[in-house]
């Protein structure tokens, strides 16, 4: 069996954080992109203030890392996320993954937690997409 190859994918906007922990955005193993907990930082650092937005920016910050892999969204085949608040974010979060993914979604947990890593995030999305090796 041939040994599997590991590619980190580190987008501009991750580099410091990549650079302070070592943790790539995401992870090509094999045919598989491994996406790190994604949240909607903007290029400033700082946050939406509205969960709405936060889920956008998320979607759109998934969206550059994909791209840096040669991948979209269509190859996303799991989608992991995690809400402060997934209740009342419930409603914003389906009407802008519509904005991203068409049927049929990905499989797709949802969990409502009582903090994310970013204390100013109320949202981080983690993703594995089905992609050819680079």
């Amino acid at each position: 069996m041939p040994e599997s190859r590991k590619q980190t994918i580190v987008p501009s906007f991750w580099a410091d954080f990549y650079a302070e922990t070592r943790i790539p955005a995401a992870l090509h193993v094999d045919d598989f992109l491994y996406l790190t907990g994604h949240t909607g930082t903007l290029d400033d650092g700082t946050f939406p203030n509205d969960a709405k937005s936060q889920i956008r920016q998320t979607f759109l910050n998934i969206v550059t890392t994909l791209a840096k892999a040669g991948a979209g969204w269509s190859d996303v085949v799991r989608i992991d996320s995690y809400h402060v608040g997934l209740r009342a974010q419930s409603e914003a979060l389906m009407t802008v993954a519509a904005e991203f993914l068409a049927d049929p979604f990905p499989a797709w947990t949802a969990v409502g937690v009582t903090e994310l890593f970013e204390p100013e995030a109320v949202v981080e999305i983690s993703c594995t997409a089905l992609v050819r090796r680079l």
